[in-house]
């Protein structure tokens, strides 16, 4: 964002110091139209240019503000985009959060449900042992994964 800031300020910079280069006048002469650089551009060219409403406006002025909105709206949206980006990936975060705990809860009682399975002898104890074992496994690897989550988001 700050990448961003810095090339617009440097944009604008960049165009404006190049006026004194182009010999753009700080204020054109507004009674006869643009007459400067008539060297270069040609005199039917001249004659169109007077003959506009914008007569009055030196003509680099106007080519020096459109590159610098050039350089601006690209510049405004990859801000926005990445400011946008960042609170997305918090929310993303948060989700995957308390979507890991919703599923935490899920699999603890599944855990009481099968003790009350065994209690009541409904499930033999080499059943009972196997499938504790794989939720307890399954718990201490969404740990892991919780923690991993926990320490990019930090």
């Amino acid at each position: 964002m700050k990448r961003v800031k810095m090339l617009m300020v440097l944009g604008s910079l960049t165009v404006f110091s190049l006026f004194p280069a182009l010999g753009v006048q700080a204020t054109p002469t507004l009674n006869a139209g643009y007459q400067d650089k008539v060297l270069f551009h040609s005199s039917s060219h001249m004659a169109k240019w007077n003959k506009s409403t914008l007569k009055g406006l030196d003509p680099h002025v106007l080519v020096a503000f459109m590159g610098l909105m050039l350089v601006m709206i690209p510049g405004t949206f990859l801000y926005r985009g990445r400011k946008n980006q960042a609170k997305a990936q918090e929310v993303e975060s948060q989700t995957d959060v308390a979507n890991s705990e919703i599923k935490k809860q899920i699999i603890l009682a599944k855990t009481r449900q099968l003790e009350e399975h065994f209690a009541q002898g409904k499930i033999t104890q080499e059943e009972y042992t196997k499938t504790l074992a794989s939720y307890k496994a399954l718990l201490k690897k969404m740990e892991e994964e919780r923690g991993r989550i926990v320490d990019r988001r930090d």
